[in-house]
């Protein structure tokens, strides 16, 4: 009878079917496809190799990234074994401790090193293998064996380091508590003569091969029992377990909150940037001149109008001068060799007063404010003051406008300008409101019959709030708190106006309230 073979029942096709068409392999690399042997096996293996170590160091550094709970974990720990921590151990006991800890790390290593090497010569040498010779299989094979094996190296591994970091943590801390116990008993006599014959006696016991056991949780346990009320103990015995448990778990939730809110902070910022991915930009204005670049980079929000902002600046100004030519036959005179009119401004002792000291006197600001307004005369030069003719006019003028009555200005924190240089004005005030600010606009603009124009009238940036505080001085002997203000807050007064005229001849007194200054063109001055 003739022998039948059934090929699509062999074994070979039948994981062929499985692992489906050839249109993707999992471990190709620059050698030939039909490399075989021990040279496939070699590489097979070394293939297999490298992923299994990228993947556990994947998990390794996973296990040492920072997070909240795990911080919180450690903190709960830590509470734990020193509750529980023998404070009168014998140097013995306590290097037997230290001993122990190192012994179940070498363990867990031993246990995760055998698991390891299992899964790895049993598992993924022999998948590696069959891939050397029947491709499509061994890959199959391989899978498989990865996924259960990873899985259980990484608990394994991830398990050791987390040990490793307990385990050693607390051989260290118990290292150190047993030197510096040393270091104290050492010093005993030396503490003695200082605290007392007792206090040394304690610590020479301290830690002896016939000392008594003592821990946190002891001395707990054998306060709950010295109770007398059994109801009462039982209460209390179990507020301190609710509590122990409540805290803990209280303390993971706000962890673990922590952790998730960062978390998806993070994911919102890689998923949707709030002002876009960080971008640099290379601006070329006037494509006649390519080497004239202007680079720019920031948020992607942000460069957006600064691209728009810099393109129109570019193109309004350009290469251009911008500064203001003076002196020309078509532009503005030359402000600075024009006649200047100086106002001056001081405050007044009544307004100085900010309050009262312990024995009820009046208290002064003890740095008085002061204020000055200029302008130009745009239409006079020195040849109109060779008499006083002029000069006497415009005394009179300032007088009426600010010397009957004298004229008071609410200084204050707010920052007003006036600028009109055809006119030779460019007032910086230092006021407290806008009306404030023109009223003394139109006051200086009447001197020369100038009528306001509220377009040039400008509000300026507001400064921070000056501090309030006191001041010690010393008065005959004695120490005196005195009170002060901010620099700008307060009332100022005319008090005098001036001619400067420029090319060296002295300034000219036109208006004086004070009765200080000699030679005052305006004569009806009051002292």
């Amino acid at each position: 009878m003739p022998i039948s073979l059934r090929v699509s029942e062999l074994s070979s096709r039948t994981e062929r079917q499985k692992v489906g068409e050839r249109t993707i392999n999992p471990m190709s690399d620059s050698s030939p496809p039909d490399q075989g042997g021990i040279a496939g096996i070699v590489t097979s293996f070394i293939k297999g190799i490298a992923g299994l170590g990228g993947f556990l160091v994947s998990k390794i550094t996973g296990f040492f990234s920072f997070s909240w709970t795990k911080f919180w974990g450690f903190i709960v720990q830590a509470k734990q074994y020193i509750w529980n921590f023998n404070w009168n151990a014998t140097d013995a006991q306590l290097d037997t401790e230290i001993n122990n800890r190192f012994k179940q790390l070498a363990i867990q290593l031993g246990g995760a090193t055998g698991n390891a090497l299992g899964w790895l010569f049993c598992g993924v040498v022999p998948a590696a293998t069959i891939m050397a010779f029947n491709e499509p299989l061994g890959a199959y094979a391989l899978k498989a064996v990865t996924e259960e094996g990873l899985e259980e190296l990484a608990d394994n591994f991830g398990a050791l380091f987390k040990q490793l970091y307990i385990q050693g943590t607390i051989a260290v801390a118990t290292w150190a508590y047993k030197s510096v116990r040393k270091v104290i008993k050492s010093n005993a006599k030396f503490v003695g003569k200082i605290f007392g014959a007792k206090i040394e006696y304690a610590l020479q016991a301290w830690g002896e091969k016939d000392s008594k056991p003592w821990s946190f949780a002891m001395s707990y346990e054998n306060a709950l029992e010295k109770i007398p009320n059994a109801t009462l103990r039982e209460a209390v015995e179990e507020f301190g377990e609710e509590f122990d448990e409540a805290c803990t778990e209280a303390g993971y939730v706000i962890a673990n909150s922590v952790d998730t809110f960062y978390a998806q902070k993070m994911l919102e910022k890689q998923q949707f940037p709030l002002l876009g991915e960080v971008r640099y930009v290379e601006i070329t204005p006037n494509r006649n001149l390519p080497d004239n670049k202007i680079i720019l980079g920031g948020d992607e929000e942000l460069l957006k109008p600064l691209i728009i902002q810099t393109l129109a600046n570019n193109q309004q100004l350009g290469d251009r001068d911008i500064g203001t030519n003076y002196g020309t036959n078509d532009g503005f005179p030359v402000r600075s060799i024009k006649p200047e009119v100086v106002l001056k401004f001081y405050q007044a002792k009544k307004d100085r007063i900010i309050g009262k000291d312990a024995n009820g006197k009046p208290v002064g600001n003890n740095n008085p404010l002061m204020m000055q307004i200029s302008f130009r005369l745009m239409n006079k030069d020195e040849t109109d003051f060779t008499t006083e003719t002029y000069a006497k006019e415009l005394a009179a003028k300032i007088y009426s406008k600010f010397g009957k009555p004298p004229f008071k200005i609410n200084k204050g924190m707010q920052l007003y300008t006036y600028s009109d240089f055809a006119k030779g004005y460019q007032m910086i005030l230092w006021v407290e409101s806008q009306n404030e600010a023109r009223k003394v606009v139109k006051q200086v603009l009447d001197i020369q019959n100038h009528v306001i124009d509220d377009e040039l009238l400008r509000i300026g940036s507001k400064p921070v709030a000056a501090k309030t505080g006191k001041n010690k001085k010393q008065v005959l002997g004695k120490i005196e708190e005195v009170a002060t203000i901010g620099k700008k807050a307060g009332i100022v007064t005319f008090t005098h106006a001036i001619l400067n005229i420029g090319n060296g001849t002295q300034p000219i007194n036109l208006v004086d309230l004070t009765g200080r200054r000699k030679k005052v063109v305006h004569k009806n001055t009051p002292s």
